[in-house]
């Protein structure tokens, strides 16, 4: 007779499982953002996006200076200060980006020429310097999906 301690168990331990779940957690993940059909890209540009239409708007605030976001084209954008009336324009800076611009990743693109500007009080206005009488609308596309990003007209919330 065997004593109990002796006895061969089987099964996995709850540790084993868990580390087991955790690692095909993290391949998971990877694989969901390098997959052709994911949306986790996009998501990534449109949240960037919106952290620098911020950013222009908080130096706009605690500048004498206007400043605005334009897309020169439909995969990059430009930020900086507004030195001279109408368009004029001095890039600056793009945080993370080391350079006067950013291009947007993996196909992802919008409306070449869109601008947001924003004035020392944070609100939004045309190019012209004049306030937004509606909300402004930013729409990044890749492939069949599309994110927007909401501008709010006269008070510059950016949900």
């Amino acid at each position: 007779m065997k004593s109990h301690s002796a006895q061969r168990r089987s099964g996995f331990t709850l540790i084993e499982i868990m580390a087991t779940l955790v690692l095909l957690g993290i391949l998971a993940v990877g694989a969901a953002s390098i997959l052709p059909g994911s949306n986790a890209s996009l998501a990534a540009e449109a949240n960037r996006l919106s952290s620098h239409l911020r950013y222009a708007q908080i130096r706009a605030q605690a500048d004498t200076y206007q400043w605005r976001l334009v897309f020169t084209d439909a995969t990059t954008y430009q930020i900086g200060q507004v030195v001279a009336p109408g368009a004029g324009f001095t890039p600056g800076f793009v945080p993370g980006a080391g350079a006067t611009q950013r291009t947007l990743t993996d196909g992802v693109t919008t409306t070449a020429g869109t601008v947001i500007r924003f004035d020392s009080w944070g609100r939004p206005l045309n190019d012209a310097g004049a306030l937004l009488g509606a909300d402004q609308t930013i729409t990044l596309t890749r492939g069949a999906r599309s994110r927007s990003i909401t501008i709010r007209a006269g008070t510059g919330l950016i949900p």
